[in-house]
Parts: C-alpha cells; sequence; structure tokens
C-alpha cells in the first residue's frame, strides 16, 4: 500500500511493451528528420507538430519511468544502468529532432499567424508555437544544436548523476546508529532537543566537508557549462534562460526580488526576534529555525499516514469534489510511495510523467504536521498534473511559477481549515508559527537561494570557485537574509552543497516565492467570489502551460506585472508576522 505501482507506465525493466516502445520511438525519430529537415514549411507544420508530439510522448514516457523507477532504488547498479541507457537514447533521440525548435522559428510569425486563424487545429497550438519563437533569438545552428544534445548525456547530466549518487551514498553515524542525509536532515530541522539538532548539523557539515572537493568540483563544472552555453546563447544575464523557460519577464522576477529583499526586517528578521523570545532563547541557533514553537502541544500528536490522507480529503472535498475524486485516487491506487527507506531519494516531488499515464507522487514520511501538509502539497501539484494531461504532451507541462502555485494553494486550504479547528490563542500561535516557518522558507529563504545563485554564476564567468568561495556566498546570504537574531554558526557555510535545485535546476528556486505569493493574492480572491472562484481556479489547472502567467492572473483581477503586486504580497507575510506579535502580547518573555 505505501509503495507506488509503476506497472501502470510499465511492467518491469523487461516488458514487451517498453522493448517496442524503445523501437518504436527510434524509427518515428528517423522518420521525423528524413520527413521535415529542411522542409518546415507553413503547409506541412502541423503535420510536423503532431509528429513532433507523439514523439515526445514516448520520450516523457520512457524517460519518467527510468527516472522513476532509479528514486526509490539510488544504490542499486541495475538502476542506475537503465536510467543512464534511457538517458543516453532520449539524447541521442533529442539530437536528430532538435532541427525542429531551429526551422520553425526562421517561418514568418505573421504567416503562422494567419494559418492559425483559419485552421483550427492548428490554432490549438498558437501558444506552444509563440513559445518556440520565444528561443529563435538564441537558437544555434542545426549541427550546434545537435552537438550540444548529444554532448548534454556526458556533461551536465553525467555531473547532475554523479552528484546524486554521491549524496545518497553519504552515511552519518548518530546515536550509534549509520543514517542517511534525509534522516539527518529531518533531525537537523525538527527534533525536539536544540541539543539534537546541533548535534545532527556538526555530524551533516562534517560529512559534507568530507565531501567538498568532490561536490565543489561537480559545482563548478555544471556553472562554467552554462555560462559558456548563455554565452553562445547570447542571454543577457546567468539567469535569463530560466525566465524564458518559464515564460516570465525578466522585470516581474526583479520586481519579486527586490521586494521580498526590501521586506526582510519586516518578515524574517522580526519573525525570528519573535520566536527567539517565544523559545525562551536570546537569539536562535541557525538549527533553531525550524524548531517547532508547541506551547499547546497541538503540534505533538503523530498523524500516521491514513489519518493524512483523510486529512488532506476532507478538505479538498470541501474545496471541490472534482478535486478530492483525483487526490483519492492517488491514495487508493498506489500512485504515491510514503516512507522513506535505503537507496530512496531524499524529500517530495509529484512527477507529471506521461499525459497517457497518471502522475505519480513521492514522499519521505516521517507522522508530523508538517508531512500532512507536505502530502496535501504534493497532491496539489498531482491534481493540477491530472486536470492537465488532456492537452497532450506539448501543452500539458506548465512553466514552474505556475506548478508552484497549484501546490501551494492546497498547503493554504489545509492551514486555513486547520486554524479554524483550535480551541485558544496558545494554539493558534502554535499553528501561525508552523504556516510561517514555511512561507519564510518559502519566499525569503528561497529568494537568498537565488541569490546565492546569482552570485556564483556570475563569479564563475571570471574563475573557478574554491569550496570556501562558495560557501562564503552562502554564509552571506543567509545572514543577510535571517538577521540579527539567527546565529550563523560556521558549520552552516556549507549547506549550500546538499541544495539539489542549484544542481538540478539552476535557478528554480525563485519560483516557489513566486507561488506563495500569487496565491496568497488567489486566495483573497477565493474568499471573496466562492464557488465562480473554484470554477475559474479549475480551469486554470486544466489549461496547463497555454496561458503566461499574466494571463492567468487577469482572470482573477490581478496585476503581476507591477511593483506594487509584489509589494503587496510581502506585505501580507510581514503583517502576518506583526498579527503574530500582537497575538503574543505580554505573554512573551525572555
Amino acid at each position: 500500500m505505501y509503495t507506488w505501482k509503476l506497472e501502470d507506465i510499465y511492467e518491469s525493466l523487461e516488458s514487451e511493451h517498453l522493448k517496442s516502445d524503445i523501437k518504436t520511438l527510434a524509427a518515428l525519430a528517423d522518420d521525423f528528420r528524413n520527413s521535415y529537415k529542411d522542409n518546415i514549411n507553413i503547409s506541412n507544420l502541423l503535420d510536423a507538430i503532431l509528429a513532433y508530439e507523439k514523439i515526445i510522448g514516448l520520450v516523457v514516457r520512457l524517460s519518467s519511468y527510468s527516472y522513476l523507477y532509479l528514486q526509490t532504488r539510488l544504490n542499486e547498479s541495475e538502476a542506475q544502468s537503465f536510467h543512464q541507457r534511457i538517458s543516453e537514447l532520449v539524447a541521442d533521440i533529442e539530437s536528430k529532432i532538435v532541427f525542429f525548435f531551429v526551422e520553425l522559428s526562421r517561418l514568418n510569425m505573421d504567416l503562422i499567424t494567419e494559418e492559425c486563424n483559419v485552421n483550427q487545429e492548428l490554432g490549438r497550438y498558437r501558444s506552444w508555437i509563440l513559445n518556440c519563437m520565444k528561443y529563435r533569438d538564441h537558437l544555434l545552428s542545426n549541427d550546434t544544436e545537435e552537438a550540444l544534445t548529444q554532448m548534454r548525456i556526458v556533461s551536465r547530466d553525467a555531473w547532475v548523476r554523479l552528484y546524486n549518487e554521491l549524496l545518497t551514498r553519504l552515511e552519518f553515524t548518530f546515536d550509534g546508529e549509520l543514517k542517511r542525509l534525509p534522516e539527518m536532515l529531518e533531525i537537523a530541522s525538527h527534533a525536539e532537543s536544540s541539543d539534537t539538532r546541533e548535534t545532527a548539523s556538526r555530524v551533516i557539515s562534517a560529512r559534507l566537508h568530507d565531501a567538498g572537493f568532490y561536490i565543489n568540483h561537480i559545482y563548478n563544472n555544471i556553472l562554467l557549462e552554462q555560462s559558456i552555453e548563455n554565452k553562445l546563447r547570447k542571454y543577457a544575464k546567468p539567469e535569463s534562460f530560466r525566465h524564458l523557460n518559464n515564460d516570465i519577464d525578466q522585470g516581474a522576477v526583479d520586481f519579486l526580488t527586490d521586494a521580498v529583499i526590501a521586506q526582510y526586517k519586516n518578515t524574517s528578521h522580526k519573525y525570528y526576534e519573535i520566536k527567539a523570545r517565544l523559545l525562551k532563547k536570546e537569539k536562535l541557533e541557525y538549527w533553531d529555525r525550524n524548531a517547532r514553537v508547541n506551547l499547546s502541544g497541538v503540534l505533538d500528536n503523530k498523524v500516521e499516514y491514513e489519518d493524512g490522507c483523510r486529512m488532506v480529503l476532507d478538505v479538498f472535498g470541501a474545496f471541490s469534489e472534482t478535486f478530492a475524486d483525483i487526490a483519492r485516487e492517488f491514495i487508493e491506487k498506489r500512485w504515491i510511495d510514503v516512507y522513506p527507506k535505503d537507496g530512496k531519494t531524499s524529500g517530495a516531488f509529484s512527477h507529471g510523467c506521461s499525459t497517457e499515464v497518471h502522475p505519480y507522487i513521492l514522499l519521505n514520511y516521517f507522522g508530523g504536521i508538517r508531512d500532512v501538509s507536505t502530502l496535501m502539497h504534493e497532491l496539489g501539484h498531482g491534481i493540477h498534473q491530472t486536470l492537465s494531461r488532456h492537452n497532450g504532451p506539448l501543452l500539458a507541462e506548465t512553466p514552474l511559477t505556475l506548478s508552484e502555485v497549484a501546490s501551494l494553494f492546497a498547503e493554504k486550504l489545509l492551514f486555513e481549515k486547520m486554524l479554524k479547528t483550535v480551541k485558544n490563542d496558545t494554539e493558534r500561535v502554535d499553528l501561525i508559527c508552523s504556516k510561517l516557518d514555511d512561507t519564510i522558507n518559502s519566499v525569503m529563504r528561497q529568494i537568498s537561494f537565488f541569490k546565492f545563485e546569482r552570485t556564483a554564476h556570475e563569479a564563475r564567468r571570471h574563475h573557478e570557485l574554491s569550496f570556501q568561495d562558495l560557501s562564503n556566498i552562502f554564509t552571506n546570504v543567509q545572514k543577510e537574509c535571517l538577521g540579527d537574531y539567527v546565529n550563523i554558526d560556521d558549520c552552516i557555510s556549507c549547506y549550500w552543497c546538499y541544495i539539489s535545485h542549484f544542481f538540478h535546476v539552476p535557478f528554480y528556486v525563485y519560483a516557489y516565492a513566486f507561488g506563495e505569493i500569487f496565491v496568497n493574492a488567489l486566495y483573497a480572491a477565493y474568499e471573496a467570489t466562492g464557488d465562480s472562484f473554484v470554477e475559474k481556479y479549475t480551469m486554470m489547472l486544466s489549461r496547463g502551460g497555454i496561458d503566461r502567467y499574466d494571463i492567468v492572473a487577469s482572470a482573477f483581477d490581478l496585476k503581476p506585472m507591477t511593483s506594487e503586486f509584489w509589494e503587496n504580497g510581502v506585505k501580507y507575510i510581514s503583517d502576518q508576522v506583526e498579527y503574530l506579535e500582537r497575538l503574543c502580547g505580554n505573554s512573551i518573555s525572555t
């Protein structure tokens, strides 16, 4: 019941279905290249898109299976070998078809628009075509694009694979037992005793320092490769490619970043001052940041997985029976891998898989309220991915920014439901602190990570960075973000090493801050309009990646292209901190 059933994708590594799809994919790619290379025009564009979409559907199905199969077997050579084989196959396929983007970008957009207006089936792909056209100034020649795609498997993908396997193999001796990184991070963040959290933090730090030479070498190569590619493609900034992928304007990202950093003092700094007093400390140590404020004991209850499932289904059901029905399928049909185990990756995610197959969710469920929130978060992703599947492989995928909206909105629903069940102000303080812990981590801390990446990528353009260089950058952005009421111990300077987004998806992290602020605005609209909001929100999710964030926002009368939108969003967080301070009143004492 607690491990996912990947047989819904393929029955096994040796299944005839899988072998057949591999052969079919190779044949489709060859046919596509023979039919359309140097031959893309307005008259055959729709046929080319449909053929391309079929290839992408198989690529995603095979890639998803190899990826998901590996995530719970990171220490098994068979899983590693299979994932590498599929990765090499996909790189070869993509190198054969990458010419399509180059040749599509050369077409006249006015002619495409005219054809879309008269050809309804082609018009369905208008947004995808426009999205492709964004890259026209950054694409290289066919031969160069093919070479870069083929080389990826022995460059970036190889470094990411090495990083993943290195972190998975790290062992920590703690309390007389051997533990893996996910368990150690859980202890360091959420153990009841500050001494235990400190000990765990120092054990993590020592082990990361031991592996630091290798992690630093990996990251420097990822940074350098990105710098070389950015230069080749003529991107204005190291981060520009990510904004293009996310279909968001540099101005909106700058508004978001500036608004968050400008309000550190009234958000994270002020909150940690209050939290230090609640925990009866002059200042918090770094490992105290996520310590529970549990004055009432309301957070003590162990939440078994089945009880957590009932909680989230009740919350989804109160919002939308459609959402509850989809979430129930995930739970009942073994689409979720629940508990931590040896060889399983850390963290949690929902993987969209092929549009012909439902998504899958990975958790590391330990049994606290925070784990219920994580379940709600990932089910939010899963519901979004399920609703958008009908659009097909090219239109279903949502940019990172909007994909985080669905998950964080689900978390918000759970929190508001829990807040209505509290018995007194002390319980209310505990729940608000728990929520603010998550909000500060999602907004302020992620923007500090974004600043780390900006600094590291810019510096790597000029010279290789030492382990200490990167640790100093990390320490500085953490000090700026956390403020005077959190001591930044030297032992945490190397914690950049385990932030997997830095390695896997550079500049991903601001999407969390985007999503959190966007969700606060959406929730206000929900409170104001009720049922009509649910209908519009469901439609928004069902359209997948068809609409840009500003088009989505306009449906709810939101204006994210203005600095005021982001400033007001951050002010909502500072207002919550002020509300917490008033709620505590004179009962807070050092």
